[in-house]
């Protein structure tokens, strides 16, 4: 092919994408706008009912009556933005039980099944907003589904349809989970604390696979109760060093003497991520028992456990900075030059890096 019938091919290639992506640009427009417009005439069509029931002078059933005449999805955003006008639970119970036995209802949660995800999804979604008792067992299987996003809308309905079998469902697969997903669960199980917190002492428990118990050593991190965290203590020299990270690293959330015994073991640990989270962790909880051992590990083989450990005693008042100073004229070097960074820093700026 000569040059100039090549050039001709590329142009016309070019003017062929240029045209597709304006078409494709005014494609999308035109929907947005479309979807834009059926948007709010849900939202007039809904509003009025909505405001009458929260007002106490109109009944959930006026909500779903209005919600017939809307399309799903936009009946889905409506409703989505309708809690989050905080309504109370029991206003949230009187709609779900109005809206359950809804024929569009009816119909989006039996795409619960589909072979398409994003049908799954939207079930999931609304299931989290009109879901009932009886739909637990639904709610498991979305749960379980393949993809994160089902996982993740299923997992708001937990605080609604909460109880021991769903919570030992997730708790089972929490390890298993994508780590945003387990990330929103961990916020959903905290709100169920209750129910969360005697199936987890259950699991936190020197038998269970490494995996499994970090990821539920983190979980009880999150939670934050005594009780949970007296267990975590106990934990403090099992054999896995994943473990023992998580360990350290939940304790910067307890401060009692057991936990500063064992972070101050921890400090000593064969594993530098160990001794560096067990440093944090003395700071956090402003440990003065522990400034000789921190001071100590100014003098470790890790930078990063020499970080960890002055930002520590900065944390622990006057005690700490004198250590500061003293290690400053030490000869060991790798300490002195850490000193000397760590007492140069503003309280604002220690507060900062070590909460980070």
């Amino acid at each position: 092919m000569n040059p100039i019938a090549l050039l001709s091919v590329i142009a016309l290639a070019q003017g062929v994408f240029l045209v597709f992506t304006v078409a494709m640009l005014l494609i999308n427009r035109t929907r947005q706008s479309l979807r834009g417009g059926g948007r709010r005439r849900a939202e007039s069509i809904v509003s009025a009912p909505v405001k009458q029931w929260l007002i106490g002078q109109g009944d959930a059933r006026d909500v779903a009556a209005a919600l017939r005449g809307v399309p799903a999805d936009f009946a889905l955003e409506q409703l989505v933005s309708v809690l989050a006008s905080r309504v109370s639970s029991e206003e949230h119970d009187e709609l779900a039980t109005a809206l359950r036995e809804e024929e569009w209802v009816r119909d989006v949660v039996r795409q619960a099944r589909s072979r398409v995800w994003w049908r799954r999804l939207r079930a999931a979604r609304l299931l989290a907003v009109v879901g009932v008792a009886r739909d637990r067992e639904l709610l498991r299987l979305l749960l379980a589904d393949s993809n994160p996003a089902v996982q993740t809308a299923a997992t708001s309905a937990l605080r609604r349809l909460a109880n021991d079998a769903l919570i030992n469902f997730i708790l089972e697969q929490l390890p298993d989970r994508a780590i945003a997903v387990r990330r929103y669960q961990f916020a959903e199980l905290k709100e169920c604390w209750r129910l969360t917190t005697p199936s987890l002492l259950r699991r936190v428990t020197r038998g269970a696979a490494p995996l499994s118990l970090e990821v539920w050593i983190n979980l009880a991190e999150s939670i934050g109760s005594a009780e949970l965290l007296e267990r975590v203590v106990t934990l403090h020299d099992h054999e896995n060093a994943l473990v023992r990270i998580a360990v350290a690293k939940a304790l910067k959330r307890y401060y009692h003497p057991d936990s500063v015994t064992a972070l101050i073991v921890l400090l000593r640990d064969r594993d530098w991520r160990v001794r560096g989270q067990a440093a944090r962790a003395l700071g956090a909880i402003g440990a003065s028992e522990a400034v000789v051992a921190l001071g100590g590990a100014l003098c470790d083989s890790s930078w990063w456990v020499r970080f960890r450990s002055g930002l520590a005693l900065a944390q622990l008042g006057e005690a700490g900075r004198r250590v500061l100073r003293d290690a400053r004229a030490t000869g060991d070097h790798f300490a002195a030059d850490m000193a000397t960074m760590i007492s140069g820093l503003s309280e604002g700026g220690i507060v900062e890096l070590a909460e980070g």
